[in-house]
């Protein structure tokens, strides 16, 4: 299975997911708030954090060392407090809103009503070579499991 194949199974076709998200992920020079969008958003709709990870280094040519140990401590954190609420804020691909984050216990849906749901979607002022290209790289590397 490719890496795209794992990616879009978790969370649909890379042209439905948010702007915001692609920009961060393949474009971006990764800041804290930029990782910590990417890392909302694939927890909060189920990625795992090994697929995470994969998809940042693969993705951004700003990648390090450094965001492999933010992914790691930011998962495990979510994942540790089981009665947390209030995390983060990302959006889910299913619902098509923006949700909390929280912990295993508190497993309702919390909508962010602050927020408009109404966000723009896939790739916006790039060329389709381009993104063929991103299509294409994301296409033939293999997901390791």
């Amino acid at each position: 299975m490719s890496l795209l194949q794992a990616a879009e199974s978790r969370l649909g076709p890379l042209t439905s997911w948010p702007t915001y998200i692609l920009n961060n992920l393949f474009f971006e020079q990764p800041t804290f708030r930029t990782v910590m969008q990417l890392i909302n958003f694939f927890f909060g709709n189920r990625v795992s954090c090994f697929l995470a990870i994969q998809l940042f280094y693969e993705c951004n040519d700003y990648a390090d060392a450094r965001m492999t140990e933010d992914v790691n401590f930011f998962y495990e954190a979510y994942e540790k407090n089981t009665d947390a609420v209030h995390m983060g804020i990302y959006f889910d691909m299913r619902h098509e809103k923006f949700l909390r984050v929280n912990g295993i216990n508190k497993s309702q849906l919390e909508i962010v009503e602050s927020i408009n749901p109404n966000i723009s979607r896939g790739f916006r002022g790039h060329s389709d070579s381009e993104i063929a290209a991103l299509r294409d790289r994301l296409l033939n590397t293999p997901f390791c499991y």
